[in-house]
């Protein structure tokens, strides 16, 4: 019985250490205000809401696609 208390209270400390780990963590992470850097667009998507994707490029070409399963074909066309 003393081993099984002391199995479950060592079950219970890790717990609350990770529990407490990944608030401290958490808390130290600045996350609010942290914008990616360095990271060019070449497309800018609009879905719609009957299934098709308007494709625009950054020189302003724009290409439509019936569904969202054409995307690839048309990134591959633009590529070209």
């Amino acid at each position: 019985m003393n081993t099984e208390k002391r199995n479950s209270l060592f079950v219970v400390a890790y717990f609350a250490m990770g529990l407490f780990g990944g608030w401290l963590l958490g808390s130290m992470a600045p996350v609010k205000g942290l914008h990616p850097t360095n990271i060019k667009a070449e497309y800018y998507l609009e879905l719609r809401k009957d299934g098709s994707v308007i494709v625009e490029n950054t020189y302003g070409n724009s290409y439509v696609c019936p569904t969202l399963e054409n995307l690839p074909d048309v990134l591959l066309k633009d590529n070209l």
